[in-house]
């Protein structure tokens, strides 16, 4: 192929439905290979494992601040995640690897093209399964372009945003199709908002029985994290509220659970409204002592997902003073515990934004309220209480500290990180090695929150321009 978009893969499906070669796509039929041909074929299609499992979520936590790597010695130049932890410029200088986030997103995405491209061609089925698959495919699409363009492109400057270089918009599923040019942050946000738009009239009602596959709810929530991103507060106020309108307003209440254990399968989860696994069901992560030590003691997400192991789950004093004894379980600090993380977005969310929008127009009664909702189920009702200040300051750095408390190590703080330096609300933050050297720094206006393009990409298409990381 001319141009690299696509990676040469073979993805894992459910059953096995399809396999895929880098092969023009449907142009022949492989000898043995069962190509989509029927509705049934394509609803399949979309409850790939890929799908299921389209969030780097361990590589996006290496990126926070609220991450450490106590054992780390020396930036080794073969370890991804010891790059991608010290914000190296690349994570790999092999051309061969599979470049890290841009595969993934991209191969999600190449999924959602297929189905794009093909599902109206199916013989069967009634029109409305077809244009409820296509428009699950257009939310989908533009859920993996909103991670791409918040790590490819900067953040979203409405005065700086059309000029401002993203990532290619790419709707094609033919593997040897030319690579379009790297559209604008502009572009690619017009985009998202475009296909979420035209899919909300035909989704589903609901995504109860499969919380991963789309419906109105998820369309609306998706375009409120969108618009958060673009500093777009009565809009993903408006999107988020909407989102809650059209779905079972329920989140999951700690203060009433002996542990994680008792938190339902996600996919079935009623607090979550578009669910997406990590891409591990289960990781284990340092957190930072800075931010171990800005919860309350009370929380009961200390006590849900953080431990010093399955052995002794035990935090002590909760005096976190020893990097690397308290570890973060994804699936939750009890054994057998089905509590795993979302990528995508949740009732909580959801409140957390319409905090944010109110707070950020000095409304904040309605902001502490909305905090209410989600605060008051995360600790003892014995102990807690409700958090009120006239300051709206004050306000705002509680709703941001709260959504670090509630999105934890889920990939999401990269993102926040990213919004807030632009508005100057991060302060510098340094990488330590075991000795607690200095490894790497990340200041606050620093061009590294935007990821360079990988070299594995520019190899195919040396004649995109590179991001710089000038300081």
């Amino acid at each position: 192929m001319k141009k690299f978009i696509y990676k040469c893969f073979i993805p894992a499906l459910f059953f096995a439905t399809v396999l895929i070669s880098c092969d023009k796509y449907l142009d022949i039929q492989p000898k043995g290979v069962t190509l989509l041909k029927t509705v049934a074929d394509y609803d399949l299609w979309m409850k790939s494992q890929n799908l299921l499992l389209s969030c780097p979520m361990m590589e996006l936590d290496y990126l926070a601040d609220i991450t450490d790597y106590p054992t780390l010695q020396q930036v080794l130049s073969t370890n991804s995640y010891q790059r991608i932890y010290t914000w190296q410029a690349q994570f790999s200088d092999d051309v061969a690897t599979i470049p890290l986030f841009w595969n993934t997103y991209y191969q999600s995405i190449y999924y959602y093209n297929t189905i794009l491209d093909g599902i109206n061609s199916t013989k069967d089925g009634t029109e409305q399964e077809k244009k409820s698959l296509r428009a699950e495919a257009l939310l989908g699409r533009a859920f993996e372009y909103l991670y791409l363009v918040n790590l490819y492109g900067k953040p979203y400057n409405s005065s700086t945003a059309s000029e401002d270089l993203a990532i290619p918009f790419v709707t094609s599923n033919d593997l040897t199709d030319p690579t379009p040019a790297r559209s604008s942050v502009k572009q690619i946000y017009d985009h998202i908002i475009a296909d979420i738009s035209e899919a909300v009239p035909d989704l589903p009602e609901d995504n109860n029985s499969y919380r991963s596959r789309g419906c109105v709810a998820a369309a609306y929530s998706v375009l409120a994290r969108t618009y958060l991103y673009m500093a777009d507060y009565t809009k993903a106020a408006q999107n988020a509220q909407l989102a809650l309108d059209n779905c079972t307003d329920t989140i999951l209440d700690y203060s009433v659970m002996s542990s994680s254990r008792d938190i339902p399968n996600l996919l079935k989860r009623p607090d979550e409204i578009y669910a997406r696994y990590g891409n591990s069901f289960s990781i284990m992560m340092n957190p930072s002592l800075s931010f171990l030590q800005s919860f309350d003691i009370k929380d009961l997400r200390l006590k849900f997902y953080y431990t010093k192991s399955y052995v002794s789950p035990n935090l002590g004093d909760y005096s976190f003073n020893k990097r690397g004894e308290v570890m973060f379980f994804s699936s939750g600090a009890a054994s057998s515990s089905t509590g795993y993380l979302n990528c995508g977005t949740s009732v909580a969310e959801m409140h957390l934004i319409l905090a944010e929008a109110a707070a950020r127009r000095n409304d904040l009664i309605t902001a502490c309220n909305e905090l209410d909702v989600l605060r008051k189920k995360r600790f003892p009702a014995n102990y807690y209480v409700k958090y009120e200040s006239s300051d709206q300051e004050n306000v705002i750095n509680k709703v941001l500290a709260e959504r670090s408390f509630e999105f934890s190590f889920n990939g999401m703080r990269w993102f926040d990180m990213r919004r807030l330096a632009a508005e100057g609300r991060m302060q510098t933050i340094k990488r330590y090695d075991a000795s607690n050297n200095v490894l790497s720094t990340l200041s606050a206006d620093s061009p590294k929150y935007t990821l360079q393009i990988p070299l594995q990409v520019l190899y195919f298409n040396s004649d995109w321009p590179q991001n710089s990381w000038e300081e």
